[in-house]
């Protein structure tokens, strides 16, 4: 026996380890459930306090560009006289400083806009859902106002399809 058959039979030995090992993996990836993704969380709004999967500051009048984003510790808290929300740092504003909500959805993402009277700038919240977007949505006094794709996102599923 020559180096090259002991090395090709070794190969071949390592190669046939390998795939197997690779079908274990395969398999018990499978066959483990799968974990919620973080916008897939109960859609229960306890105290004010929204789950927010992501926060961003925007600018009025261009809703998909962030100057600031928060993934880690997000907060939107609808609280009895004011909305307290967070991207770098935890800010509280009277409902009177609202200027408008809008909603903007894409794939895998709800985020509500709050626009406000004094300020060129905007917070946008990633609710993740278009259901806990209608239920915060719910939470803000009627004083708020609501752009029309708000408030066609408040309105039930029903009542969108004309059924």
């Amino acid at each position: 026996m020559d180096w090259m058959t002991v090395l090709g039979t070794v190969g071949v030995i390592v190669l046939q380890g390998l795939s197997f090992w690779f079908l274990y993996w395969l398999w018990k990836k499978l066959r483990t459930p799968k974990a919620p993704r973080a916008g897939a969380a109960p859609l229960a709004i306890k105290g004010g306090a929204v789950p927010v999967v992501a926060s961003f500051t925007g600018l009025r009048g261009l809703p998909w560009v962030a100057l600031a984003t928060n993934s880690l510790n997000p907060v939107l808290r609808i609280e009895s006289e004011q909305l307290v929300y967070r991207v770098l740092r935890q800010r509280e504003r009277p409902f009177a400083d609202i200027r408008q909500v809008d909603v903007r959805e894409a794939y895998g993402t709800f985020n509500l806009i709050f626009e406000f009277h004094d300020a060129r700038r905007t917070f946008v919240a990633n609710v993740g859902t278009a259901a806990r977007g209608a239920q915060a949505l719910a939470l803000l006094p009627e004083s708020v106002p609501l752009s029309a794709r708000a408030r066609e996102a408040l309105r039930p599923a029903g009542a969108k399809a004309g059924v």
